[in-house]
């Protein structure tokens, strides 16, 4: 009973740590559909410099690296942050172009991701297929390639959208009342952006919606950054849920209670092929 209940208290602990550090992400919010919205709306560019960065307004006040956006030679959309700086040498310094974070989504299936990776150096010659996410010599698929003072040239089929700030438009507030401005528990205190943690194993976000008492959305995996559809309902008790999320190859059922005093924070269980586990979820703040 001791063990148990210093096992719940660290679980406790681990939250209060965490909730005031989570926030959402707008980068992973610019999802396939948003991608193509701002290529259809942009002009196509067919190079980038460290002078036309400069020139770009970040997605949002958290980033100072532009984002732009790539059809691929593969049809495949791909959203990347986009720097540069300086690599010493026996030479001196080398100018290099740095992908901070980079995430391409499959045409056949926008909500599945074909490659991802970050921190990812190009120097002057060198070029990159986003289709899987490597370095590679020229002729194996190249998207985009680094050439003189680290500027970042399109290949052609593909296609280069340098984005000035975000694609997505501002939210609208619409009057929905929010958690905190009222005591009792809601239906739609369930909604918004949540930073989920299963067994210890998993990680993702939930984006949540709920019209009357039924509750919708989506979960990104934090691994792939693939996206899923997740679908369910308000239990009988108001702060309880039960949904499924669709995985490529299996289904999570989650049997979820929000916390009544602040509603910043769920937990409860999680069904994963026949086995259940433990899960907890955080309200994420709205990211600026």
């Amino acid at each position: 009973m001791i063990a148990r209940s210093l096992g719940v208290l660290a679980l406790f602990v681990v939250m209060a740590a965490t909730a005031d550090v989570a926030r959402a992400d707008l980068f992973d919010d610019h999802t396939a559909y948003w991608l193509k919205q701002a290529a259809e709306k942009g002009a196509p560019a067919t190079s980038l410099s460290m002078k036309d960065g400069s020139k770009l307004k970040p997605i949002s006040k958290r980033f100072s690296s532009p984002c732009v956006v790539f059809k691929t030679d593969d049809d495949n959309w791909t959203k990347a942050l986009i720097t540069w700086g300086l690599r010493k040498g026996k030479n001196g310094p080398t100018p290099v172009l740095i992908i901070e974070r980079f995430v391409t989504y499959r045409g056949d299936r926008p909500n599945l991701t074909a490659a991802a990776g970050k921190d990812v150096m190009l120097f002057p010659g060198f070029a990159f297929n986003f289709d899987i996410g490597q370095v590679v010599p020229e002729g194996q698929g190249e998207d985009v390639k680094c050439e003189g003072e680290a500027t970042l040239t399109v290949i052609e089929p593909s296609k280069m959208f340098p984005l000035n700030g975000s694609a997505i438009p501002d939210a609208a507030t619409d009057g929905k009342s929010k958690p905190a401005d009222h005591a009792e528990v809601l239906a739609e205190d369930f909604a918004g952006s949540w930073i989920v943690r299963i067994d210890g194993r998993w990680e993702g976000r939930w984006d949540l919606k709920v019209d009357e008492r039924r509750i919708y959305g989506k979960f990104i995996s934090e691994g792939t950054k693939s996206e899923y559809e997740l679908n369910g309902r308000i239990a009988g008790l108001a702060h309880n849920a039960r949904f499924d999320v669709e995985l490529a190859n299996t289904s999570q059922t989650f049997d979820a209670y929000l916390w009544t005093k602040d509603k910043a924070a769920m937990a409860g269980t999680v069904v994963i092929a026949e086995r259940k586990v433990g899960f907890y979820a955080l309200r994420v703040a709205a990211d600026e």
